[in-house]
């Protein structure tokens, strides 16, 4: 699936898909393993859920084209109330630049849910194929090529704690994308439809 500016987002009770537009993803690590989701890009489908949520690419001249993906890793952010708007400039000034393109298999980008049940929340996107998740993540676990592709943004993180609510991101060191990585997250991959 391609990413796009605008992605609608809608929870799924099962793997069929039913009518429901978009592609399905099914999450197979984290917080909400087993959960599907519908995810859509551009313009709501005249027959898209009204449970659905929209979400919206903050400061998306920052990230150039978007990419294709086969992997979603979501996490899901919480955002101190008072530092919404200075959150957002952040993103626009500093986190897009550096992690927007971390690596051409490995881009970090930041949505804000504009309407629908999570209106006013926002996540980040691990944009990731499979092999680009197996590449950095062996097994769940961190690589050394992880550890390498988020040495030159650690500089950031003292930042982006002062906007996040305490305890809401993973802070131990010895995760490699700590920080950058939400408590509250999960892996959702692209189901293929059986042949």
């Amino acid at each position: 699936m391609k990413l796009d500016e605008v992605l609608y987002v809608t929870a799924s009770t099962g793997g069929g898909g039913g009518s429901q537009p978009g592609t399905l993803f099914q999450a197979d690590r984290g917080s909400r393993k087993g959960q599907f989701l519908q995810v859509s890009t551009g313009k709501p489908a005249a027959s898209s859920s009204a449970a659905g949520t929209e979400y919206r690419l903050l400061a998306p001249a920052a990230v150039g084209p978007l990419p294709d993906v086969d992997v979603l890793g979501i996490h899901y952010l919480q955002v101190r109330q008072n530092r919404r708007d200075a959150f957002e400039q952040f993103v626009a000034n500093v986190l897009h630049p550096a992690v927007g393109n971390l690596r051409p298999d490995l881009r970090l980008l930041y949505y804000k849910a504009v309407s629908g049940p999570d209106a006013g929340k926002y996540i980040t996107i691990f944009a990731l194929t499979r092999e680009s998740r197996d590449k950095y993540w062996p097994g769940g676990s961190d690589s050394d090529a992880l550890r390498a592709a988020f040495a030159p943004v650690k500089a950031n993180t003292k930042a982006l704690l002062t906007y996040l609510v305490d305890g809401s991101a993973l802070t131990d060191e010895k995760f490699a994308a700590a920080v950058y990585e939400s408590r509250d997250w999960s892996d959702f991959v692209l189901v293929t439809p059986p042949r």
